[in-house]
């Protein structure tokens, strides 16, 4: 395996990609995610967290603090931020502050509106160091934008581009920036194109390519479920731009299986599942320790059995892609009720065309 390929290195996030496959051999966590808050400028009307019946918006400092312990008590490697926002907490700076001097990598997963202030946008840059930060803007068009989220479009497209300059301004690398698209019907064919080239062209970031998953808010909006073909042309687009040196490829959800398969995330309730969309616990860290939930439910949090292709389900077993990819695990758990099964939404897969 060539580990220089783009989409594995790139499909890993992490800049230590090398690393990170080395944890996925050994079936090791190497990175935490912890949904730190469910508050969010950005008014996504498809999130998968928003409509959570949770009594809780945040997660305490004391419980993030625990986590952090643990995943370095586990030899883990990183933390990745998660929301909601994480730079809307009060204490954001202060417990990325305590992961790096507990040994960890932070990368965060915001929205970008709030790095358009220099002061979160340099902090954000100190304490990602050796990690990655990613924005999420679906569409540069403000009336698309606007239909996927609420608030005043144009406003919040301007302070996401402004938030990106921000921290590159401050030295963060573009080849350790993401834009996370969530690809939804509106954005099908020409809009998600000129995304993906804007930011690759312009800003000299990759797109992470993500598929709306029926949970959610997104169970309100059916008709923003896009087809087969629109994600194989988003797809292929993603790749023509972002891996064209690569002959292999990953569907939407578009990070490879060394990346999926060496997190566990820690929901805002304390819910230890096997990403941030699979809304399906295996303990909580209000009842047992982190490292006793991993200890006890590793193979169904790290996808041990699909380590070997002849384990998985369907095309998945055969596919010229099951080097770096086997589907996404949140597609399959939202449409066939088993995290194990077949991506029923693969590019790749030909059986996805006749359904």
């Amino acid at each position: 395996m060539n580990e220089k390929d783009p989409v594995i290195a790139y499909g890993c996030f992490h800049p230590d990609h090398t690393e990170e496959m080395k944890y996925f051999e050994e079936n090791k966590v190497y990175t935490v995610q912890i949904e730190s808050t469910l508050v969010c400028p950005q008014g996504c009307l498809y999130c998968y967290a928003a409509s959570e019946e949770s009594p809780m918006k945040e997660l305490p400092g004391e419980d993030i603090m625990g986590i952090i312990d643990s995943a370095a008590g586990m030899d883990a490697r990183a933390i990745d931020w998660l929301g909601g926002d994480p730079l809307l907490r009060g204490d954001w700076y202060e417990l990325m502050k305590y992961a790096m001097d507990s040994g960890l990598k932070n990368n965060i997963w915001t929205s970008g509106i709030p790095l358009e202030n220099n002061k979160v946008a340099k902090k954000a840059v100190e304490v990602s160091e050796g990690g990655f930060i990613s924005v999420h803007l679906d569409s540069l068009d403000e009336e698309i934008y606007g239909k996927l989220h609420s608030g005043y479009a144009g406003k919040k497209i301007k302070s996401i581009l402004k938030g990106v300059d921000n921290v590159q301004l401050y030295g963060k690398r573009p080849e350790n920036m993401i834009n996370c698209i969530t690809f939804t019907k509106p954005l099908a064919s020409e809009d998600v194109r000129k995304t993906t080239d804007y930011f690759f062209k312009t800003k000299g970031m990759r797109t992470c390519l993500t598929q709306m998953c029926r949970t959610g808010l997104a169970l309100d909006h059916p008709e923003w479920v896009p087809d087969i073909h629109d994600i194989r042309d988003a797809c292929w687009n993603r790749d023509s731009v972002n891996y064209t040196e690569s002959e292999i490829s990953m569907s939407t959800m578009d990070a490879n299986k060394f990346y999926c398969g060496g997190i566990i995330c820690v929901t805002v309730d304390g819910d230890v599942t096997p990403c941030s969309v699979i809304r399906k616990g295996f303990g909580n860290i209000h009842g047992s320790s982190l490292e006793d939930i991993v200890e006890k439910n590793r193979d169904e949090l790290l996808f041990v059995q699909l380590r070997n292709p002849d384990n998985m389900k369907g095309h998945c077993s055969i596919c010229e892609n099951n080097s770096v990819c086997w589907g996404c695990r949140a597609m399959a758990y939202y449409e066939m009720g088993d995290m194990f099964a077949q991506d029923p939404m693969c590019l790749n897969n030909p059986d996805n065309y006749s359904r």
